[in-house]
């Protein structure tokens, strides 16, 4: 009687649950290590890195769902590792942070842009903040921006292409040097019924892929003067053309990103349509954040921030 001989396995076959594994596993890789050690990038490219880092959410769901579908726990279990380091980042910003309690000061900041006052400033009027800070005001719009405002904010601070528009008295209004070239900051001082806020309302120098230099140079500057200021309770708002996971954004602490304190998710404002980063911002010190939220307004390519603060409490 004849044995048949084995038939052997094709090579094609065998290397399929190789593969199976072995790419996950790069992917992986490659993905836990820019979670892990994206502040080894340098320069620009590191902070573009930086700013991104919240969706290789997108990336990491996706490799862990095709190790799901392929059925091989070892490929299941290196998918979760980069998982891991994206919630220990980023999972304590995807809750609701709001708290209740006193709130004396309702602040709001937009970049107007392209938007029409009418349209845009609807919006924020609805929401009825005490300081309503605004960028890119020009010469064209600020005839329209200031008779939208100016009965309901009789007290007014401008600055170059910066403006903040106040229902509270103002003291002590000044350009600040940012080291732009032209004015694009103020500070000023809001009395409240709980005492004064100094306010500083500023517009950074844009970044862009490869050219983050200039922006650099003017958050340097405007964190100096912060820190060298002795106001108790202080508002940063403004546009600062900076994320919120940007390396650069550490030279601001210690003030608080109001977004961070009592916001709900990452609070992304930019482009309007779909937001991608975080670049405006309200950040404070000596108080306490008791909502944070964003707004989209008609006809700006930036969606506005808004916060609701307790002055009385830090």
């Amino acid at each position: 009687m004849s044995v048949a001989a084995p038939v052997a396995e094709p090579a094609r076959t065998r290397r399929r649950p190789r593969l199976a594994v072995l790419v996950p596993v790069v992917v992986a890789a490659a993905l836990t290590a820019l979670l892990a050690g994206h502040r080894w990038a340098p320069g620009s490219v590191g902070s573009g890195l930086d700013s991104g880092l919240p969706w290789l959410a997108v990336p990491i769901l996706a490799l862990l769902g095709a190790t799901i579908l392929v059925r091989r726990i070892v490929a299941v279990g290196v998918a979760l590792v980069p998982l891991l380091i994206w919630t220990l980042m980023f999972g304590p910003a995807l809750g609701d942070r709001a708290v209740d309690g006193r709130r004396d000061l309702r602040v709001a900041s937009l970049n107007l842009g392209p938007a029409t006052a009418g349209s845009a400033l609807d919006s924020l009027l609805a929401a009825a903040p005490d300081l309503i800070v605004l960028q890119e005001i020009t010469a064209a719009n600020r005839p329209a921006v200031t008779a939208e405002l100016g009965a309901r904010y009789p007290f007014q601070a401008n600055a170059g292409t910066v403006a903040l528009f106040s229902r509270l008295p103002l003291s002590g209004t000044e350009p600040v040097d940012i080291q732009i070239g032209w004015t694009r900051a103020l500070r000023t001082t809001v009395t409240t019924p709980s005492g004064q806020v100094r306010v500083y309302a500023a517009h950074l120098a844009s970044a862009r892929a490869g050219r983050t230099a200039g922006r650099n140079r003017t958050l340097s500057a405007l964190a100096g003067l912060i820190r060298a200021d002795p106001a108790p309770r202080l508002l940063l708002a403004g546009d600062l053309n900076t994320a919120t996971s940007d390396r650069h954004f550490d030279v601001l602490a210690p003030l608080t990103d109001t977004q961070q304190e009592a916001g709900a998710g990452f609070g992304f404002t930019w482009p309007a349509r779909f937001p991608l980063v975080r670049p405006d911002h309200l950040l404070q010190r000596g108080m306490t954040t008791r909502h944070a939220w964003v707004l989209s307004v008609p006809g700006s390519d930036h969606r506005a921030v808004l916060a609701d603060l307790d002055s009385t409490a830090g």
